[in-house]
């Protein structure tokens, strides 16, 4: 329903996009997930209306409505946008806010369409309310019921939950995404936190620098990253350096097959905190390595174990592994350590 293609889009001088392009399916949730400033809030504005491409397009149900001769207005894109203040007017009450887009209803109709959303949202009590009156929870239930309340087919939401606190950030991310599923709307949501992106989405799309560097399912960004940027944009990373020998490449951790690296050339191995399996009992194997514990930090049910490479008690490399907490660990205390290839992504220097 939804196809960005090649969009380009600059602020003066500066580029703000670059060759983004992506497509949306109907009933999908998709993710725009990157750090500040990467682009995100600047693609949603640009399926919006809001701003006006260099070139490329949007089109929307098969319609170009963006390319540099002409932008069809926000207004008649069948689009619903939640902003990250949730921009509620505060002279307005509750029902009066999701109302506010539904003027091209009877009155009759538009009475029924705000109390059927108020039930949804659980706030048929606090209608006559004003904004200010309602927890930042409520505000953001009636800001995503006025986004609905004209039934869009699209729906664009701008870091939706990161005004809220935490306590209530996973339950109203719960709801919301429950609503959202049930009526089968499309929706894009932009979110720089990859573990919400990997709860949430249908379909990842991680951007850098104004440009589309992956995108795919959660398990696929997760599981094989294009690059070294996208294997540690979902989850802390360690990084040693390896040497392409033939078949193999040899790290100071052990051996790895080589599939299409150049024989003699120099990689980066990096590799997930859960790929480093800790064995306490050093039992020497083939598969392990010994190392001693550096530091050890107790997170609940796992520890995040800093683990040193070399002589004791300066060590020339450190790695990050998650190890379960039932097994206490001591600083200086030598182990094995194991890795887990599935868990290790390897690239060109």
């Amino acid at each position: 329903m939804l196809r960005l293609e090649n969009l380009n889009l600059s602020l003066g001088k500066k580029k703000i996009l670059e060759d983004v392009t992506f497509d949306l399916k109907e009933g999908e949730l998709l993710c725009l997930l990157g750090p500040s400033g990467c682009g995100k809030t600047s693609t949603l504005r640009a399926i919006a209306g809001l701003e006006t491409p260099d070139s490329g397009f949007v089109q929307l149900n098969g319609k170009t409505v963006s390319n540099r001769n002409s932008v069809t207005p926000p207004y008649e894109r069948d689009i619903g946008f939640l902003f990250q203040d949730f921009a509620l007017f505060p002279h307005l009450t509750v029902a009066e806010n999701i109302s506010y887009g539904l003027s091209k209803l009877s009155k009759t109709a538009a009475k029924n369409r705000t109390e059927e959303l108020l039930q949804q949202i659980g706030l048929s009590e606090q209608a006559k309310k004003y904004p200010h009156m309602l927890s930042g929870g409520e505000q953001q239930r009636v800001a995503l019921a006025r986004a609905r309340a004209p039934e869009p087919r699209l729906l664009l939401l701008d870091e939706p939950f990161s005004g809220l606190d935490v306590s209530l950030r996973q339950q109203i991310r719960e709801e919301t995404i429950q609503i959202l599923k049930e009526n089968e709307i499309a929706s894009i949501i932009v979110t720089h936190d990859p573990e919400e992106a990997m709860l949430i989405a249908d379909k990842i799309v991680l951007m850098q620098n104004g440009r589309v560097i992956q995108k795919g399912s959660p398990n696929t960004l997760y599981t094989n990253p294009i690059n070294s940027f996208s294997a540690e944009f979902f989850g802390d990373i360690s990084r040693i350096e390896g040497s392409v020998i033939g078949d193999m490449i040899t790290t100071e951790i052990g051996s790895f097959s080589n599939k299409n690296f150049p024989n003699g050339s120099r990689v980066d191995v990096l590799i997930r905190q859960d790929g480093l399996r800790i064995n306490p009992s050093k039992i020497d194997t083939q598969s392990e390595i010994e190392v001693h514990v550096c530091d050890v930090r107790y997170t609940g049910t796992s520890n995040l174990v800093k683990v040193g490479i070399g002589d004791w008690p300066s060590p020339h490399t450190h790695l990050l592994a998650r190890h379960p907490s039932r097994f206490a660990l001591e600083h200086g205390q030598k182990i094995n350590l194991g890795v887990d290839p599935d868990s290790t992504f390897i690239f060109l220097k």
